[in-house]
């Protein structure tokens, strides 16, 4: 097997986890900023209604945030295979994902 150049590395992997970190930090804020506005909401009015619309999506949101840390968990021991035990892997979990 060859072996990838440090800047071949950086370019396929550093890079794009950079910008992977910088789109979730921008998630986190305006997830920050949609709690303060349910929080407003939840003072002001009964919103029992829309309340079903808001618990999907944020049920979606939780699928999604488990689906990313099993996929950082497979990175990091994909990158550092001595560092993590075959059986605490996430990959056998995996395997029939359409991702």
């Amino acid at each position: 097997m060859k072996e990838a150049s440090p800047v071949n590395f950086e370019m396929a992997i550093v890079l794009p986890l950079g910008v992977v970190a910088y789109q979730l930090m921008k998630i986190e804020a305006d997830l920050r900023l949609l709690n303060m506005k349910a929080l407003d909401f939840a003072r002001e009015r009964d919103n029992a209604l829309h309340t079903g619309f808001v618990e999907a999506r944020l049920e979606k949101i939780n699928e999604a945030l488990d689906s990313i840390r099993a996929l950082v968990s497979d990175i990091a021991a994909d990158l550092r295979p001595e560092a993590v035990p075959p059986a605490h892997s996430n990959r056998e979990r995996h395997v029939d994902r359409d991702d």
